[in-house]
C-alpha cells in the first residue's frame, strides 16, 4: 500500500485552480428501533450532529425549513424525499444525503449548509425509513442515485450543480452508486466504504456484532422480509452477489473528493483502499484529500484521549466546504464557517492551520495517554511532559517505511533475533467459552484503545513482549505477522493483537492499538474455502489494518495470540462448515511455532520522527 511512489497534485494551494469534488457521505440519523444503544451516542453521527447544532446557532437558532415528497424511481418504487426551502428565488447548488435511518434527524443536517446557501435534498434508501421498495444491500444505489439526480437537475431551484455527502451507511450507498457515472461534482466520504464483500467479513472471518446488529435494526423498516441477516451469511465467501456491492472500476469518477476516516473506525482499511482508487485510478486521478482522526465512528468513549481530535471534523467539513462552493469561498462564508467552528468547539480556534493551506494526507499520530485510567483522564486531564504522539502532520502521501522484525521466543519475548532452535507452543481453543472483545475498530461494541490485561491472563492467549524500548517507535502502515500453525481440526481461526503495554509507574496497562483475525479456511482465497488438514503446519500472513502511532520510549510492545475474539467475530466452531451451516462445537488444540525454518514473525512499518514532524497547528 505504501511503497509505491505516486505523483500527486496540489490542486488544493491557491493557484486559481480549484477542483469540485464528489462528496460520498453517508449519515446514521435518529434513534432506529432494534439498535442496543441510540445512534446518538456513536461517535459517527455526533460529530455531525453536533456541528449541525452549532450551524443551528449561528443561523439564530433557526432551522431549516423541508418540502416532502415520493420521488419515484425508474421502476415506480417511490423514495421519500425533503428538501430544504431557503426561502427566497434563484437557482442554488444541491447537495444529496441518502440514508437508511428515516426521516428524523437527518433533516438536522441540512443546517450545516443553510448558511452557505446550498439546497440540501434528503432521501431514504430504498426499503428503509418511509421508502418503498426492499432493501437490497445497495444493489439498487447507482440507479436510485442517478434517477434523483435527473430530478434535482430538472427543478427549477436547482442551478443544475449536484453534490454529495454521505457517513457511514449512507456513504456505502453513494459511494457504490458510482459503480455507474453519476453527474455530481464532489464527494465528502465520512467513514465509509466502496468495497462491499470486507464490509462484513475480514480475511474470512464474520464481522458478528456489527453485522447481526446493524441488520437487525434495518430489518424493523421490513419486518417481512426475509432475514437480511440470513442473507448476508448466503454470501461468505465473495460470489458474484458481491460484485454489485463493490466498487471496483473508478473510471467513473471524474471529480476529486474529501475522505474523513479514523484509526479507530469500522472502515478504516477499505476506505483507504477506496481512496486510494479515487486518487490514482479515476478519470481525474490525484485530486483527494484525505483525512484521517484517531477515533471514526468511536467517539464518545474516552472523550479527552486524544487532544485536538477535533480538528478532524472541521478540517473535513472546511475542504468539502472549499469543493461545493466551487471556489466562491467569500469573506462571509469564511466568517459563517468561523462561527460555526468556534461555537462547535466552545471557544476561539486560535492559531490553526486552515484546510486550504492542508497537503493530501492531514492525519492524526496517537501515542500514549498520560496514564490509562480513562477516568483519571476524563475527569483530570492530566499533562505528560515527555511523551512523543498526539498530533497532527500533513504529508503529500504516506512516507516509505523499514520494515522492523521481532521475532516470537519461547520465553514469550519480541526478539530483534530469530530463535536457532525450533519450538512451539500450543493451546486449547474452546468455541463454548471464547475470548470476548475489549475495544477495538468496533460499532455499537466496547470501541478504540481499551486495555487488554483482563483477558491476557487466559490459558488460550499466547503472549509476546519485547523489551523495554531505549527509543521511540513510530509506526504507519500495516502491521503485518508470519505465522506458522497447525490445529488438529480442519478449521480455526488465529487472531492476533499489537498492545502498547505501560511502564508500571504508568499503570502498566496493555493498550489495545490493533487487531486482525484470518480464518483458516479462507486462507489461500476469498471464494473457494481449503480446509486444514489436522497435523500440518501452515505459513499464513496476518496483516493488520493501517495505523499511526507513536511506542515511547520506556514502553514495551505486546503482540498477542489467540483464536477467538467475541462478540468482534463470531467464534469458530472449528468444524469447517460455512457459519449458516453451524454444527457442531469443537475444541481445537492449536500450535503456534518458533525459531528454526518455522520462524514465526511481526514485522513493523517504522519510519522516523522527521517524516511524520507535527507541521500542522495545532500542533499538540
Amino acid at each position: 500500500l505504501f511503497r509505491e511512489n505516486h505523483r500527486t497534485m496540489d490542486f488544493w494551494s491557491g493557484n486559481g485552480l480549484l477542483f469540485v469534488v464528489g462528496v460520498c457521505v453517508c449519515v446514521v440519523v435518529g434513534c432506529v428501533e432494534g439498535f442496543d444503544i441510540p445512534v446518538e451516542e456513536n461517535g459517527a453521527f455526533k460529530q455531525l450532529f453536533d456541528l449541525a447544532a452549532a450551524a443551528r446557532e449561528v443561523n439564530g437558532g433557526v432551522g431549516a425549513d423541508f418540502q416532502t415528497l415520493m420521488l419515484p424511481m425508474r421502476d415506480g418504487v417511490k423514495l421519500w424525499t425533503a428538501v430544504v426551502d431557503l426561502h427566497k428565488p434563484g437557482g442554488f447548488p444541491s447537495l444529496i444525503i441518502r440514508s437508511p435511518y428515516g426521516p428524523e434527524e437527518t433533516e438536522n443536517l441540512a443546517d450545516l449548509f443553510v448558511p452557505f446557501g446550498l439546497i440540501s435534498v434528503m432521501q431514504n434508501q430504498r426499503g428503509t425509513g418511509q421508502s418503498e421498495g426492499n432493501f437490497t444491500f445497495w444493489g439498487d444505489a447507482a440507479n436510485d442515485e442517478e434517477d434523483t439526480i435527473a430530478w434535482i437537475k430538472s427543478q427549477p431551484w436547482s442551478n443544475g450543480q449536484v453534490y454529495l455527502m454521505g457517513a457511514s451507511a449512507d456513504g456505502i450507498n453513494s459511494l457504490l452508486a458510482l459503480r455507474k457515472k453519476q453527474n455530481e461534482l464532489a464527494h465528502w466520504a465520512i467513514f465509509a466504504t466502496g468495497q462491499g464483500y470486507e464490509t462484513p467479513f475480514q480475511n474470512g472471518a464474520l464481522k458478528l456484532h456489527l453485522s447481526h446488529s446493524w441488520l437487525k435494526g434495518m430489518q424493523k423498516y421490513r419486518p417481512n422480509a426475509p432475514s437480511y441477516f440470513d442473507v448476508l451469511l448466503d454470501h461468505e465467501g465473495i460470489s458474484p452477489w458481491w460484485n454489485n456491492r463493490t466498487l471496483s472500476d473508478y473510471s467513473t469518477v471524474d471529480f476529486p473528493a474529501v475522505f474523513w476516516a479514523g484509526w479507530y473506525d469500522i472502515f478504516l482499511q477499505t476506505m483507504i483502499e477506496t481512496w486510494l482508487g479515487f486518487q490514482f485510478k479515476s478519470a481525474l486521478p490525484g485530486r483527494d484529500r484525505l483525512v484521517i482522526g484517531p477515533r471514526g465512528h468511536c467517539l464518545t468513549e474516552h472523550p479527552l484521549l486524544f487532544p485536538h481530535d477535533r480538528m478532524a471534523e472541521l478540517w473535513s467539513f472546511d475542504s468539502a466546504l472549499l469543493l461545493y462552493l466551487n471556489g466562491t469561498f467569500s469573506d462571509e462564508h469564511r466568517k459563517s464557517y468561523n462561527r460555526i467552528a468556534e461555537k462547535y468547539v466552545g471557544g476561539s480556534l486560535g492559531d490553526h492551520t486552515p484546510a486550504s493551506n492542508l497537503s493530501t494526507i492531514t492525519m492524526y499520530i496517537m501515542g500514549p495517554a498520560p496514564v490509562w485510567d480513562p477516568e483519571e483522564v476524563i475527569t483530570n486531564n492530566p499533562v505528560w511532559e515527555d511523551r512523543v504522539g498526539m498530533y497532527w502532520t500533513s504529508l503529500p502521501f504516506f512516507p516509505a517505511y523499514l520494515a522492523r522484525r521481532f521475532y516470537f521466543t519461547q520465553g514469550n519475548k519480541l526478539s530483534m533475533l530469530s530463535p536457532t532452535s525450533s519450538s512451539n507452543m500450543s493451546f486449547n481453543y474452546d468455541p463454548n467459552h471464547p475470548v470476548p472483545t475489549i475495544g477495538g475498530n468496533n460499532l455499537d461494541l466496547a470501541c478504540g484503545p481499551h486495555d487488554q490485561r483482563p483477558v491476557e491472563n487466559r490459558t488460550d492467549v499466547l503472549l509476546f513482549t519485547s523489551d523495554v524500548l531505549i527509543e521511540d517507535v513510530y509506526v504507519l502502515g500495516r502491521i503485518t505477522a508470519t505465522l506458522y500453525v497447525s490445529s488438529n481440526c480442519t478449521d480455526t481461526d488465529f487472531t492476533v493483537k499489537v498492545t502498547d503495554v505501560y511502564p508500571d509507574v504508568r499503570s502498566g496497562a496493555s493498550v489495545l492499538i490493533s487487531d486482525t483475525i484470518i480464518r483458516m479456511r479462507w486462507r489461500d482465497n476469498d471464494t473457494t474455502p481449503v480446509h486444514m488438514v489436522p497435523g500440518d503446519v501452515y505459513e499464513v500472513k496476518v496483516e493488520h489494518w493501517i495505523t499511526g502511532y507513536v511506542f515511547n520510549k520506556g514502553h514495551r510492545i505486546r503482540y498477542a495470540v489467540s483464536s477467538s475474539n467475541n462478540d468482534r467475530f463470531s467464534p469458530n466452531p472449528n468444524n469447517g462448515n460455512y457459519v449458516r451451516e453451524g454444527g457442531p462445537l469443537i475444541t481445537a488444540h492449536n500450535t503456534v511455532f518458533i525459531g528454526g525454518d518455522r520462524a514465526s514473525f511481526v514485522e513493523f512499518p517504522c519510519v522516523t520522527a522527521d517524516q511524520v514532524p507535527p507541521n500542522v497547528v495545532p500542533v499538540q
